[in-house]
This record gives structure tokens, sequence and C-alpha cells, in this order.
């Protein structure tokens, strides 16, 4: 799991790369959200994920998994 500020991080150093040059150093991840908000927040910052490319799950704490390929 990586934290918020290093996966927005990630998804900077990605963002105007197209998606042959991110898919080679592409891995999944995962971070905790605090709410569906924000998760849905997240995974449309640039690059925004596509199809295919995250996952979401709530937890039973009102919190959220993201799961993305990046």
């Amino acid at each position: 799991m990586v934290t918020h500020e290093e996966a927005v991080a990630h998804k900077e150093a990605a963002a105007g790369r197209s998606a042959a040059e991110v898919a080679p150093g592409a891995v999944w991840r995962q971070i905790i959200e605090p709410d569906p908000g924000a998760a849905v927040n997240f995974v449309n910052l640039s690059p925004a994920q596509q199809a295919g490319e995250v996952s979401m799950t709530n937890r039973a704490d009102g919190q959220v998994d993201v799961y993305y390929f990046l």
C-alpha cells in the first residue's frame, strides 16, 4: 500500500505520458481513501484511470480501498 501523497505523486509523474509510455512500468497499487467521493476524485486525477485500471471496495468503517493500475 502507498500513502495518498505517494499515489498522487505517481499520477503526477504519469500525467502527459501516453498509455504506451506508462504501461511498461505500470503495476497494481492500493490506497485507502476516506470516503467514496475522495476515491472518485483520486481516480479522476490526471491521468484518469480507464476501464479495467481501477477497482474500489467499501470498507466497514466507511473508507474505500482503491486498487489502481499505474
